[in-house]
């Protein structure tokens, strides 16, 4: 957001949500732009190429303690690392 306030842009909040699925409706419905991995970018999308870069940033990928022998947790993990290369 700092980004697009740098930039010129007026920027309004219009949803958080911890809800992949809600933002996306969102953005499918015109509503509103979001920062989305291009793997997440469905036909109701569009790409804007005039946006300003964003800075670099982190992806973390936090576990439980207790998931630490759960198989399908270490199973997910090693494929976020393969798709974000970490």
């Amino acid at each position: 957001m700092a980004s697009l306030k740098d930039n010129g842009r007026k920027i309004r909040v219009v949803l958080e949500s911890p809800s992949n699925q809600a933002i996306k409706a969102c953005v499918e419905a015109g509503l509103a732009i979001s920062l989305i991995d291009r793997s997440g970018v469905t036909e109701a999308m569009q790409i804007l190429d005039d946006l300003p870069e964003i800075p670099e940033h982190e992806i973390v990928f936090l576990r439980s303690p207790s998931s630490q022998n759960d198989e399908a947790v270490s199973l997910l993990a090693q494929a976020l690392q393969k798709y974000f290369r970490l």
